[in-house]
């Protein structure tokens, strides 16, 4: 049997034991996770928020330039959403069209500034993005994706969350520094509990990384020493045979010498 159905066959039997534990309750519709056509499913990747919706937004706080709102992207809104800087400038082409937002060109020196103004039917349209239901989380991680291809090479597997572990600890320092400096300003409660969300979450993170580490490094020396014990078996086994044949080989070899010692003489010849 391969191993692919190996695996697959581990899969639905774990599948198959939560239908039983949980009876009546639909696992997560969607793709099958397992080749072999399991039960346990994900749901199709939602969506991304429209980057029109951030946009305004801003907007809604104040006018600005693209080049002001690629800076507000930076702002801690940064650690949970990300933009591309492409995105941005057809977002408030496609705003202006629809008539959420203005245009208007400002000289400043040789250069020509675009300000971007919300309108009253782009306030009543975030009003009511605002007001739908956020999409599901999903994460996206490529370290999560390397770990878990790295189930043959675990050493690998362990660096990766090593350095996971790290970037975590760093990101959540900056985020509470970010919190505390967010309440000595006075900042909307509502944002900064957001980004004491994020810092928990990523502490947290960090936290259950160390003790994964720990918990597949004791699996790896289990494993290993799984391994070697009939190495070491077969060792020991092939050593007692050697030294059984090397005890009876003395023995032989020690008989041998007394018949010599013990044979008569035969009679004298004389010539």
């Amino acid at each position: 049997m391969h191993e692919g159905s190996n695996r697959s066959a581990v899969g639905s039997a774990a599948v198959n034991a939560i239908r039983r534990k949980y009876p009546g309750i639909p696992l997560f519709p969607g793709a099958p996770l397992f080749a072999g056509g399991s039960a346990l499913q994900f749901e199709q990747t939602p969506p991304r928020t429209d980057v029109k919706f951030p946009i305004l937004g801003f907007l809604k706080e104040a006018e600005a330039t693209g080049y002001d709102l690629k800076q507000r992207f930076q702002d801690p809104v940064g650690f949970f959403y990300r933009v591309s800087d492409g995105s941005i400038y057809p977002a408030l082409k496609k705003l202006a069209g629809d008539g959420l937002v203005t245009l208007r060109r400002e000289r400043q020196g040789r250069r020509t500034r675009k300000v971007y103004a919300i309108t009253a039917k782009g306030r009543e349209h975030f009003r009511r993005m605002l007001r739908e239901p956020a999409q599901p989380l999903f994460v996206f991680d490529e370290s999560q994706v390397k770990i878990y291809f790295a189930d043959q090479e675990p050493e690998i597997a362990l660096e990766h969350m090593e350095r996971s572990r790290r970037d975590d600890e760093t990101r959540s320092a900056i985020l509470a520094r970010m919190v505390a400096e967010m309440r000595r300003a006075g900042a909307s409660p509502v944002r900064r509990i957001m980004v004491e969300l994020g810092c928990a979450i990523t502490a947290a993170k960090a936290r259950v990384l160390v003790k994964l580490s720990a918990q597949l490094k004791r699996e790896i020396q289990v494993k290993r020493r799984a391994r070697s014990r009939p190495k070491a078996a077969a060792l020991g086994e092939r050593l007692r045979r050697e030294k059984r044949s090397e005890t009876s080989r003395r023995f032989r070899a020690s008989r041998l010498g007394r018949k010599i010692k013990m044979r008569p003489y035969g009679p004298v010849r004389t010539y």
